[in-house]
């Protein structure tokens, strides 16, 4: 097997293109249960879409000028278009929105202007000692780290102060690619050797703190880095964000439409064909080429029909080579088959939990079965029962 599939370094493939303006964006909802706009309200960068109750996830803000087209539980619709010129005696409309000062603002007064600018702050304030931001490319083929680490240093710079203003971590890491050159103020650098699946992020702690535990460790990727950076260096809404569209950076609007993304990276999608959103190894297949991309969409790639081996139903024989090559030394063969057959509780015994879903048990089976899918669908069951049971509870006590 030729390893250098699963190389993560491409060299600096230069400054991020920006996206043209897509011709409506489908900005995704999850959860953000107010909607502050209306079907043919106009529309402006920056303009508040959708709140969530929740004081730690980000609210939607649109990313382009337009009209709205369509509010559901699900999407806000915008279709891009010049607004109306104000009639006679009218104020002229706005174009944009102002930003935030933020550098005053500490403590609940910042996560709250930072949730408002649509920053899940969730995942920066984790409680922890060691803060390490995983400046590794998340996936083979995936190719905007390297890019980031050169061409938008002063996002990243901005990112790393305002994550120091958030984290309760004592000391910081930042984990580069062997032979990175990238410098940091203030905090640690380690190298790991870049080479998948060694960037999931429970791999690069072992590799820097040697224990194969995540308590007391928090851990931000730099995609994620990148976005806060984007709201602290302009006090802006976010609006947009990379994605590595098949090893092309683009900067997009959240919500542009995954057809028209790829349609700017010059590349069609044929009968047949898989669209991925997400890495080759982790992502997720979409038949959907209008869906929009979220804040947390860091690529896209398209899988040509026969490139590989369809997924089948077949099952297991018991080869071994997931085993092999399982990070997390867990028998993804025998997980696979115990949530096929929804028997959960052998899930658990065989610490199904322990998964990183790298993916490298579906690459391998030459019985083709959907590995990953069957164990994420194993937790996700495992969660909702979990979940159910602890309902239970709290109505017992009540």
């Amino acid at each position: 097997m030729n390893k250098n599939i699963f190389i993560l370094t491409h060299g600096d493939t230069g400054a991020f293109e920006t996206g043209s303006v897509p011709f409506e964006v489908r900005i995704p909802l999850n959860g953000h249960g107010k909607k502050s706009v209306k079907k043919k309200a106009e529309v402006y960068p920056g303009l508040l879409v959708a709140d969530h109750k929740n004081a730690k996830i980000g609210d939607m803000h649109c990313g382009i000028t337009g009209v709205v087209t369509e509010v559901s539980d699900s999407y806000v619709i915008v279709k891009a278009q010049d607004l109306a010129a104000p009639a006679e005696g009218e104020e002229p409309k706005p174009t944009s929105v102002d930003p935030v000062s933020l550098d005053a603002l500490e403590g609940e007064e910042l996560q709250a202007a930072l949730k408002g600018l649509g920053v899940d702050i969730r995942p920066l304030i984790k409680r922890c000692e060691l803060l390490i931001i995983n400046a590794l490319n998340p996936e083979p083929g995936i190719t905007y780290a390297e890019s980031m680490l050169v061409h938008a240093k002063g996002t990243i710079n901005a990112g790393m102060e305002m994550l120091k203003r958030l984290s309760p971590a004592t000391r910081s890491v930042v984990a580069l690619p062997t032979g990175s050159n990238a410098a940091f103020d203030d905090s640690d650098i380690a190298f790991i050797n870049p080479q998948y699946p060694n960037s999931l992020n429970e791999l690069v702690v072992a590799n820097i703190t040697g224990k194969e535990s995540m308590k007391g460790v928090n851990v931000i990727d730099l995609h994620t880095l990148y976005n806060l950076g984007a709201v602290a260096e302009s006090g802006m809404p976010l609006t947009h964000t990379v994605v590595c569209v098949e090893g092309k950076n683009i900067v997009a609007a959240i919500g542009t439409p995954v057809g028209a993304l790829l349609k700017d990276a010059s590349i069609e999608v044929a009968d047949g064909d898989t669209v991925i959103m997400g890495g080759p190894m982790r992502g997720v297949a979409t038949g959907d080429l209008n869906k929009g991309i979220s804040k947390e969409t860091n690529a896209l790639f398209v899988m040509p029909s026969g490139a590989t081996a369809p997924i089948s139903d077949h099952a297991c024989f018991s080869c071994g080579a997931c085993i092999q090559h399982c990070p997390s030394r867990i028998q993804p063969n025998m997980i696979s088959r115990y949530v096929e057959f929804n028997e959960l509780d052998f899930c658990r015994q065989e610490n199904i939990s322990a998964c990183m879903e790298c993916g490298l048990c579906t690459y391998y089976c030459p019985a083709r079965r959907p590995m990953l899918q069957y164990i994420r669908l194993g937790k996700h069951k495992i969660a909702l029962e979990e979940a159910q049971v602890t309902a239970c509870a709290l109505q017992v006590e009540e």
